[in-house]
Formats: structure tokens, C-alpha cells, sequence
């Protein structure tokens, strides 16, 4: 039992006869298997996320979560009321009925059997799923750690390899006034795609696996397959021109998308925890290829210095760092969209068609890039396809990937709502987590005191996490599905009841 032996005992309905031990904290009743009480999904008189019950110090209140047919308390329906031992709790007007017992109160309140004898229903734990009554141990993820510790290990040491060879295909000082040109504003760019991110940004240690990945381990093995294919069609026609066309058209769009887009997936597969859907697979897609033409351009770069000087630097730097500098990462980030949408999905076909479609989406934007500069004629037919076709793609990407985050936004604030009645969060915390512009307030308004200022950011943290949580298993009772994310909420609520004095 909970405290002073008090408990919700379940009048009739599915549950019938059922005891849900109360003790001090907060226990949410409803059809979604993120509730602490959980009445299935059989009962249309109660909604997903129905009412909370609320224990402090042995008082007992029950606040209604807007819920599409009422609380009733003892026949009066109610937004909250407190609650004493032996009060009639109904879910609807004909929903199920419950009862707030105590140990020193008898007799027990008459139970109506179920027409027909139901058997128990597994408990979330043995379904493999969090319980709050059977809290399971957190899995380590040391497996997502050594993954992200050999994209940072192959990718730091393939790059440097690649740079270094560079070093030696060109004159030193073309080499360095490449590598400057080409990872100064790498910075700039990166934050520039770490803002779409910006409501629930992904750990730093994953995006230096993924930019490194992108940087050496890709850049590496796309340059020996674009190398070969190259070799391999001018050998078998003489034709180099040809050659150079079917590497620049086939070979880079196939393999560098590949290769691009095998962080992306690793990420989306092996440490699903940080992979919440289209927005973050924008992040790691765009990351990956911020890395990757970072030290392509060191070749472009060098080789172009050393030929034409300064001056045929700058000319390029303003066509490459100008013009097209988000061009990988509109191409990577089509397969990112493609595992953000299969992340959200709890439909098998769409899962495992969607990674797909997005990289045969990536293949043909770079493939359709390389051919239509290879065939512009010249710096005027390069810009007008560029006014024509490129512009207003990276227009309408930049315009979708605004309204994905002003819709994280809010997604967080209507996933938290709700903790409003479970007393968890105030309205205000709420609006601060789902503003981009509170959150930098409030933290800054901490940055002085450094206690205060990591309380906040975990807060932040933990908030948005729980909200994209709710999210995650909102989707899967839609689609009658599981998802791990249900397993976090209790860590997720734990850790903001922890922080709540301290922010």
C-alpha cells in the first residue's frame, strides 16, 4: 500500500478489483501507456491522458487534463477537487469508477465482476516496457558510445591522412591558403544549422562523430571510388572528358551520398535516444556534410590557388563559399529527412522505404548539381541555373527546415501542457522550455552563477526530453506500437522534480 495504506481501487470496468498503491507523487490516469495508471485502450469514455491524482503528506486532490468527457467526483463533475477515503471517482459519465481506500476504512466498497472474467493484463515491465512500479536499470549504451568514439577515431585519422596527402599533390602555401579558406567560415555554417536544431539540440559528442566521419571517413573512400570509376572509363574509351563527366554525374552522387548518409543511418539505428525525428536528421545529415565539403574544398581550394593565385582563390571561394556553401548538406539532408520520417513511423513499409527514398533523393540533387554545371558553358550559364534552379530550392529547404522547429516548438509546449494540473511544471517554465528566445534568457540570466546555470540547462534539457517522450509513445498507441521512449518519462519527471527546487 502507499501511504497510510491509501490506494485507488478500480469499481468495475476491465479493471475491476484492481489496487493502484498511492503514495507521495503524482499518478496520471488514461488510455496512454506513458500513465502511471493505465486503463487500456478499449474504454472511449476515457481520454488518452484523462486526469492526474496528486499525494502529498497523506492529502489526496485529482485534477481533470481536459479531458474530452469529464471527471466526476461522488456524481459532480470537477477540474480538481481533493479527494477523501471513500469518494467515488468516474471517468466520463459512463466510464469506469474507482474508489480512494485506506487501510483503516471498511468495509471494502461492493466491486461489480466484468461480464465476463478478463484476465490480468501483463504488467508494462513483463511486456519489456517501463513500469513505475518495476523500474527497470537504464541500459549503459556503451554500444552507442564506441560507435560514436570510431566515427571520431576512423574519421580524425582518414582525414588527416587526406590532408596530408594534399599537402603533398600541392605546393605548400596553396595547401594552407586552401585549408584557411575552406574551414574558416566552417564554424559560421555549422551554427547556422545548429539553430534549426536549436530546441533540442543533439549531444556534442555525436555531432563531432558525425562532422569528423563526414570530414575523413568519407571524403576518403569517395575520393578512391571517384578516382577509380574516372580511371576505369577512360581506360575502356580513351575519353576523358567522358570520364570526368561520369565521375562528376554517376560516381560522386552514388557513393559520396553514400557514404555521407551512412553516419546519418548509423545514428538513426544504433542511438535511436538521440534521433527524435525530421529536425534531427536534418542536424546530423547537415553536420556530416558541412565536414565533408570542408575538406573538399581544401583540394578545390589549393589546386586553385596554386594555379591561378589569390585572386583565382577568391573567385572560387565566392562561387563555392558563396553561392553553394549548404549544397552537400541540402543533398545529405534528404536522407536525413528520410530517417526522421522513419523514425516517427511506427508503419514497417514506411520505415524501411523512407531511408531509401531519401537517399535516392540526395543521389539525384547532387547528381543534378554536378551535370548542370558541367554543362552551364560558363560562369553566365552557371549563375542563371543557379538563379533558376538552385535559389529557390535553398529558399524552400530553408523555409521547411523554419517551420520544423517553430513546430518542435510547439509540439514541446502542447506535450507538457499537462503537467500543469500534475503540478510538474508551471505555465511559465513551460513557455520558457518552448521558446527559443526564453531559454537564452533564462540562461543567461544564470551564466554568472554556474550551480544555477547547469540546473537550468539540465532542466531545459529534461523537459524537452519528457515532451518528446510523450510525443514518441503518443505515436505508438496511435499506430498500436511500442517505443523505448516510454521507459524514459519517469527518469525524465524524476530528474525535473529533482531540479525544481534549484532553478
Amino acid at each position: 500500500m502507499g501511504d497510510d495504506g491509501l490506494a485507488l481501487v478500480a469499481l468495475d470496468g476491465p479493471q475491476g478489483g484492481r489496487r493502484f498503491p498511492l503514495w507521495d507523487g503524482s499518478f496520471t490516469l488514461g488510455r496512454d501507456l506513458a500513465c502511471e495508471i493505465t486503463l487500456g485502450g478499449d474504454q472511449p469514455q476515457v481520454s488518452r491522458r484523462h486526469a492526474v491524482i496528486t499525494v502529498e503528506a497523506g492529502v489526496v486532490r485529482i485534477c481533470d487534463l481536459g479531458s474530452s468527457n469529464g471527471t466526476i467526483v461522488n456524481g459532480r463533475r470537477v477540474e480538481n477537487a481533493y479527494l477523501s477515503p471513500g469518494d467515488e471517482i468516474r471517468l466520463g459519465a459512463d466510464g469506469p469508477r474507482f474508489s480512494v481506500r485506506s487501510a483503516a476504512l471498511a468495509p471494502e466498497p461492493e466491486i461489480a465482476e466484468p461480464a465476463s472474467p478478463l484476465p490480468l493484463a501483463p504488467s508494462l515491465a513483463d511486456q519489456g516496457l517501463y513500469d513505475p512500479l518495476h523500474p527497470k536499470k537504464a541500459r549503459s549504451g556503451i554500444g552507442g558510445i564506441l560507435l560514436v568514439l570510431a566515427m571520431i577515431g576512423v574519421g580524425g585519422f582518414l582525414g588527416a591522412l587526406t590532408l596530408l596527402l594534399s599537402l603533398f599533390a600541392m605546393p605548400l602555401p596553396a595547401a594552407l591558403a586552401g585549408a584557411l579558406f575552406a574551414f574558416a567560415p566552417a564554424p559560421f555554417y555549422l551554427l547556422i544549422w545548429l539553430w534549426i536544431d536549436r530546441y533540442d539540440p543533439e549531444p556534442a559528442w555525436i555531432l563531432a562523430g558525425v562532422f569528423l566521419w563526414g570530414a575523413g571517413a568519407a571524403t576518403f573512400f569517395s575520393g578512391i571510388a571517384n578516382s577509380l570509376s574516372e580511371a576505369l572509363v577512360a581506360g575502356a574509351t580513351g575519353n576523358k572528358e567522358l570520364a570526368a563527366l561520369v565521375s562528376a554525374s554517376l560516381s560522386a552522387p552514388l557513393v559520396e551520398e553514400a557514404t555521407k548518409g551512412f553516419a546519418v543511418l548509423l545514428i538513426f539505428l544504433f542511438l535511436r535516444r538521440e534521433f527524435d525525428g525530421v529536425v534531427d536528421g536534418i542536424a546530423y545529415a547537415g553536420v556530416v556534410a558541412l565536414g565533408f565539403a570542408a575538406v573538399e574544398n581544401v583540394l578545390y581550394y589549393g589546386n586553385q590557388a596554386a594555379q591561378h593565385g589569390l585572386g583565382g582563390l577568391v573567385f572560387l571561394f565566392v562561387l563555392r563559399g558563396g553561392l553553394g556553401p549548404f549544397s552537400h548538406a541540402l543533398f545529405t539532408s534528404m536522407t536525413g529527412i528520410g530517417c526522421g520520417i522513419a523514425r516517427q513511423s511506427h508503419n514497417g513499409f514506411v520505415r524501411f522505404v523512407a531511408p531509401l527514398l531519401g537517399y535516392a533523393g540526395a543521389v539525384f540533387l547532387h547528381f543534378l548539381w554536378n551535370t548542370l554545371a558541367a554543362f552551364s558553358g560558363g560562369l553566365g550559364g552557371y549563375l542563371l541555373i543557379y538563379a533558376v534552379v538552385w535559389l529557390p530550392l535553398f529558399f524552400l529547404f530553408g523555409v521547411f527546415a523554419l517551420w520544423m522547429g517553430f513546430r518542435e516548438a510547439r509540439l514541446i509546449r502542447s506535450m507538457l501542457l499537462p503537467e500543469i494540473a500534475a503540478g510538474l511544471l508551471s505555465i511559465q517554465q513551460i513557455e520558457r522550455v518552448a521558446s527559443w528566445t526564453g531559454r537564452v534568457g533564462w540562461l543567461v540570466g544564470a551564466v554568472f552563477d554556474p550551480s544555477l546555470f547547469g540546473a537550468r540547462r539540465r532542466f531545459v534539457h529534461a523537459a524537452t526530453r519528457l515532451a518528446m517522450s510523450y510525443w514518441h509513445v503518443e505515436r505508438a498507441m496511435r499506430a498500436g506500437g511500442h517505443t523505448a521512449s516510454l521507459g524514459m518519462i519517469g527518469v525524465f519527471r524524476s530528474e525535473l522534480e529533482g531540479l525544481r527546487s534549484r532553478v
